[in-house]
């Protein structure tokens, strides 16, 4: 549990996550729009946390603008059962205080 806290870690990590296992891969700018509630601190920190954790890869595109894009890695589809899992739990939670 301790190394899949580590990867998860964070508050608005397992958000991020969610978005790559959505889409598989995406820019800084559509996860951007896509979680407007996180800074671009916050976004850059979690994004290099789970670069750093083997989730995802970043691939640089040659050329000017520099373009970049982030990959969801196999160990990064792996937590697709863990997350659906944190989600189902959240919602019988709410309900259940409902």
């Amino acid at each position: 549990m301790d190394i899949t806290l580590a990867a998860l870690g964070g508050r608005w990590t397992p958000l991020v996550v969610r978005e790559f296992l959505r889409r598989g891969q995406a820019t800084y700018s559509e996860l951007s729009a896509a979680l407007p509630a996180l800074s671009d601190k916050v976004l850059s920190d979690r994004l290099a946390q789970l670069t750093s954790a083997g989730v995802i890869e970043r691939h640089r595109t040659p050329g000017w603008p520099p373009r970049v894009r982030y990959v969801l890695t196999s160990q990064g589809r792996a937590l697709e059962p863990v997350v659906r899992s944190m989600w189902e739990w959240g919602t019988a939670r709410r309900d259940a205080l409902n």
